[in-house]
């Protein structure tokens, strides 16, 4: 077996400034390309008095980017952290250097490892506070500081602000950071939210009525209002069981869904209405499978119960859900077609009602996504299947949501003496796609696959669900006569699914699963094989 020997190769880049997140997802990718080659950028604080030094490398036998951060000349390791979500990343650089990235915005925080965490008092008292240093066996020294040597020094943010100005995420993560012991006050107009914290743990949420973890999860969604934080505050009844770093991770994920119900004019008032009628209890198994939150059973509730006349908020009451309960669930549906909404009975202001919208000309869509297909079966080409399988993929690492692939390979068999296996001719590949599309979601993508299979792009979809959604397929295509002379009989199917993070982590790695499985399935005379259960040969 060949091994790499020798010095990992660089490739350097400084920086005018802290790198932002944008920055930070382009050089995983450059890593990504690169694999084996470690990525390096550097930058200084503004007072040009401390250095920071990032090393990006991705194994070229794949596996979780590693991420390190050094500082000073004599490059004094900060935190090495393995992972493939940018934000992290993002937030952990954020952490450790304080003041330096104070002028720029999280979009969330994400967890933090224990060791990091244990070490985050002396990193931030050493990199955070700005002051004189002070001899504390000195008693007049030590009652000139005042309160200037508190848990905030060692913060990233100030004990008063505004919303406006510093996300909830950041907020609650600088709190934990500094180990602070007492009460968030937050007040936005008529509605008020208090949090008690113990070393930086909250204990007892009341936010505007609603308490404990489904409180700090309302709060994370709010961007306006003023806070305060009331040192030595404490009470003694608990109503939070889980961690900042846990309620934050699902806040994350619940403000991106909130922002497109609110991009999409989703209001309170709206009312809902049902698209498809003819939804099974798998058909719900599987939308499920998109967002590891949400409970089939409580989707199929949910779907059962609009009855194209009854607003989202009185549904919601009716139904007793909590915000984070019907937020994924309404996001999963209209994001899959399911159900759509009329803002017809809800009371608008006369001036935005005049406001004309902007017209879009779905003739340059159209010409532009038609240059991407095979005109003679209205299928994406191969290359711009490529292309769209690493545009997902890099998503996939952004969002953390897995991504599957499936090859598929249908042929005609020809009767005796040959028994010839002969591609699909264009009518009946035709038939195939009309049928597909019938039950694909509008995110999947069906395209051509080398010269004569096909392939299907199946975003936030795990091993499972691609399996049944390859079970529906063939059974629509079974199901009757595709062509004329094209009998089901007749008629080969093998299909091969691979999923990330599943299988692998690599897209090549990806496609070669996939066919590998799609191989499997032409041995073992099935329609179907997945990755995953081909065993290793002896």
């Amino acid at each position: 077996m060949l091994r790499r020997s020798g010095p990992v190769p660089k490739s350097l880049q400084k920086l005018p400034a802290a790198p932002g997140l944008s920055e930070i997802h382009h050089y995983l990718s450059a890593a990504m390309e690169n694999r084996g080659r470690q990525v390096e950028i550097s930058w200084m604080t503004p007072d040009r008095l401390v250095d920071f030094t990032l090393n990006i490398n991705c194994p070229w036998r794949g596996g979780d980017t590693e991420w390190k951060l050094f500082v000073g000349k004599n490059m004094r390791l900060v935190w090495d952290y393995k992972s493939c979500d940018v934000l992290l990343v993002y937030n952990l650089i954020l952490s450790s250097c304080g003041e330096v990235h104070s002028s720029i915005q999280a979009d969330g925080v994400l967890s933090v490892n224990d060791s990091f965490r244990d070490q985050s008092k002396r990193r931030d008292t050493y990199y955070m506070q700005t002051g004189p240093k002070i001899d504390e066996t000195d008693p007049k020294a030590l009652q000139a500081v005042g309160t200037q040597d508190n848990a905030w020094s060692r913060s990233t943010v100030p004990p008063t602000g505004d919303l406006a100005l510093v996300e909830v995420s950041r907020l609650l993560q600088s709190i934990l950071l500094a180990k602070m012991t007492g009460r968030l006050d937050v007040d936005h107009g008529s509605i008020h939210a208090k949090i008690f914290f113990v070393d930086g743990e909250p204990m007892h949420a009341d936010i505007n009525g609603i308490a404990g973890n489904e409180g700090i999860l309302d709060l994370l969604t709010w961007r306006q209002g003023k806070y305060k934080f009331e040192p030595r505050m404490r009470v003694s009844e608990r109503n939070v069981g889980q961690s900042i770093e846990s309620l934050v991770i699902q806040g994350v994920h619940l403000v991106d869904k909130v922002a497109f119900l609110k991009n999409v004019g989703l209001m309170p008032d709206s009312v809902l209405q049902r698209k498809h009628e003819g939804l099974q209890n798998q058909d719900f198994d599987h939308l499920a499978t998109q967002d590891s939150s949400i409970d089939p059973m409580l989707l199929k509730r949910f779907f059962q119960t609009i009855d194209d006349k009854t607003t989202v908020k009185a549904q919601v009451d009716k139904m007793r859900l909590t915000r984070s309960q019907w937020v994924p669930v309404v996001n999963l549906l209209l994001s899959n077609d399911l159900i759509t909404f009329t803002n017809e009975f809800v009371g608008v202001k006369e001036e935005k009602a005049q406001i004309a919208p902007k017209a879009i000309d779905k003739s340059k869509i159209h010409s532009v996504m038609m240059s991407l297909r095979r005109p003679e079966t209205g299928m994406f080409t191969y290359p711009a299947f490529l292309y769209f399988l690493e545009q997902e993929y890099f998503r996939g690492y952004r969002s953390g949501s897995p991504l599957s692939v499936m090859v598929m390979e249908m042929r005609v068999i020809s009767g005796p003496p040959s028994f010839a296996r002969e591609p699909l001719d264009v009518p009946a590949v035709a038939e195939v796609v009309r049928r597909i599309s019938r039950l694909k979601r509008h995110i999947d993508l069906l395209a051509h696959y080398e010269q004569y299979d096909f392939a299907m792009l199946l975003p936030n979809t795990k091993t499972s669900g691609a399996n049944t959604f390859a079970q529906r397929i063939a059974k629509a295509i079974w199901s009757s006569p595709i062509a004329h002379g094209v009998d089901s009989a007749n008629l080969s199917l093998a299909f091969g699914v691979a999923c990330i993070p599943e299988d692998c982590l690599d897209l090549g790695v990806l496609l070669a699963s996939a066919e590998a499985a799609k191989a499997q399935a032409l041995r073992a005379a099935v329609p179907i094989a997945l990755y995953r259960d081909i065993k290793p040969q002896s």
